[in-house]
This record gives structure tokens, sequence and C-alpha cells, in this order.
């Protein structure tokens, strides 16, 4: 790795003999001391990552996502209080710009390693709801203990981006940093409390935290005065992993496979297209 101006580079063989061994570089504009700190502590706050027209442009299409989907029998709904929408890839070709959204893939491709596949979700809370939350939670609970000798500690780094204002009205999102790297701090499931050396953050439409996927993370309840609560979740995960959700609405219309069918190769694989 080195630095350039305001741009870290980093110069990776990936060791493919059938490949050829192909060179990947990597460049990201954040400092060496912004990928420590997100190592570190499992969270890097990027503020203003969105200007204000393309948040308001995603924050209208999750909503109208949320309207198509709410009464679905398959969908992942709180009726009045919140949803969750799965493969925004495929159902609206708005989101298609973020699988390119820097600098979050160039950090995440630094650090993961530089073949990546994006994968995005979102969620909404309604306005005027109180007492809406997401409890303490990992979003990786993989991890065995005792740890076996031979285990491959998950690593993937997630992208919230937050299309509404969050005050304490909308409820804080609270980070324990640090606790992607120890064991399980066997947290019950359901529990809201508050933790020893937790982190509050708000956040400004188009403002941004990078979280390692291990990170335990919650979000304060709501009050009847908060406005709409819409965030992006984009994952970053290394090509070679597979995971087949199987929830939430299935798209009519599959857009990935057709904007897969005439894309570039790095397009493809951010896309998922991986083989070895």
């Amino acid at each position: 790795m080195r630095a350039d101006g305001t741009r870290l580079s980093t110069e990776f063989v990936i060791n493919d003999q059938g490949a050829g061994y192909p060179r990947r570089t990597v460049e990201t504009s954040v400092s060496q001391e912004d990928l420590d700190t997100l190592v570190r502590s499992g969270y890097l706050v990027l503020r203003g990552l969105l200007d204000g027209a393309i948040s308001d442009v995603l924050a209208q299409a999750v909503l109208r996502l949320a309207e198509a989907e709410a009464d679905r029998p398959e969908a992942e709904s709180l009726p009045g209080d919140s949803i969750y929408l799965r493969a925004l890839l495929d159902k609206d070709e708005v989101f298609h710009p973020l699988l390119r959204l820097e600098p979050p893939l160039s950090i995440a491709r630094t650090l993961l390693g530089p073949q990546v596949w994006v994968d995005l979700e979102a969620r909404l809370n309604h306005a005027g709801r109180p007492g809406v939350a997401v409890p303490w939670h990992a979003h990786l609970p993989v991890v065995p203990d005792p740890l076996p000798v031979l285990f491959s500690y998950p690593h993937q780094i997630h992208c919230l981006v937050y299309l509404d204002r969050i005050t304490e009205k909308e409820g804080a999102l609270c980070l324990l940093p640090g606790s992607h790297l120890g064991r399980d701090p066997r947290i019950p499931l359901g529990d809201q409390n508050d933790r020893p050396g937790q982190v509050e953050l708000f956040f400004e439409p188009g403002d941004a935290v990078l979280i390692h996927a291990n990170l335990w993370h919650r979000t304060v309840p709501s009050s009847a005065a908060a406005g709409y609560r819409r965030l992006l979740l984009l994952g970053y995960v290394p090509s070679w992993v597979r995971s087949d959700i199987s929830r939430g609405v299935v798209a009519e219309r599959p857009l990935k496979a057709e904007l897969a069918r005439e894309a570039d190769p790095e397009t493809r694989e951010l896309l998922g297209e991986f083989e070895w």
C-alpha cells in the first residue's frame, strides 16, 4: 500500500494460476487513519456521502417499494411500523449506480480484497410510530465458542446510508466499538438496554456509516414525533462467499440479469458473478 497525494493505492496480485496471476490496483480517497479506525473500532462515519437531491430520489424509491410490498404475505413487515426490502438491485434501476458508490467500494476492496460482490437492501420505519426499534444484534451470528483451529472468521463490510434526518425523535443508532473483534458478548435476544461504552450516532440525509458485519449495534426506540427512517444497507462480501437470503418479496422482473447481460466484467463481478 502506498499514499499518493490524497489517495491510498494498493497493488494486489491474485493468486489464480489459471488466470495468469492477474493484478488489481485499488485506490481510495480515505486516509490510512480512517482505514485503521474501521478495522480497530468496527465503524467509520462518512458524512455527506450522498447529496440531498440523490438522497431524496432514493428515499422516494424506497417508499414506493415499501407501499407496493407491504401487504404481500411474504413481506418482512410489521404493518404500520417498519418493513425490510430485499434485492433492491433487482427491483429498481435507480439503485444501480450504488454498485460503484465511493469511497465505500474502494474501502471494502482495500480491506476485504479486490474481489467483492454487492448486496443492497433497505429498511423503512414509518413516521409517527412510537417504540419502533431494532434490538442489539450483529449481522453474522456464526462464530462458535470455542473457536475451531481452522475456523474462517467471517469478514464483511456493511454500509448504512441514511436517507432521512435521524434525531432523538427517530432514535439514535447505538454501536459497541470493538465488539467485532472478540467473542460474542451473548446479549439476550430482544435486549434494548444501554451497554457500557456504547456510541450514539445521529444522521443527516446522505450520511453513512460503515460497520464490520460482526459489530454489535441497535437503534433507540422512536417517539410519536418521529419522521420517516429510511436507510439503505450495502453489503460488501468477498466474491467467493455465497448466501441465498430466500426471504422477502421476490422481484417480478429481476433487473440484475438484464444489467449483467451487457455489463463489463467488473460490473458482473459486483453483481455476484464469480467462479474458480
